[in-house]
């Protein structure tokens, strides 16, 4: 520990406290945890489950006509990013429409 620092003080300081963590990990490391999971929630996760095709639809088409898009996830219950991926997923199905066709 001497070759951490020259001022011996210092380096005093920092052992004391690495053994006072190793003595906390230990002692939590017996206890067993006082919070359990209480299984899913009922919320609804996935954008797909929370909006209908139509829906995401009527969302890719307002982005495109100019609505922000923290008013488009405000309005649908969603979040911004969601709102990003479902436009960015609805621009790479009509690019891989057109280079299909």
């Amino acid at each position: 520990m001497t070759a951490y620092s020259n001022r011996l003080d210092l380096a005093s300081s920092l052992v004391t406290v690495l053994d006072q963590l190793r003595q906390a990990q230990a002692d939590t490391a017996t206890t067993a945890d006082s919070v359990r999971s209480t299984g899913r929630s009922a919320r609804q996760w996935r954008v797909s489950d929370r909006l209908s095709e139509a829906d995401m639809r009527l969302l890719v088409e307002a982005f495109e006509s100019g609505i922000p898009k923290w008013k488009l996830a405000e309005q649908y219950g969603v979040s911004e990013s969601s709102v990003k991926r479902l436009v960015r997923r609805h621009r790479q199905q009509q690019a891989a429409q057109l280079a299909s066709a």
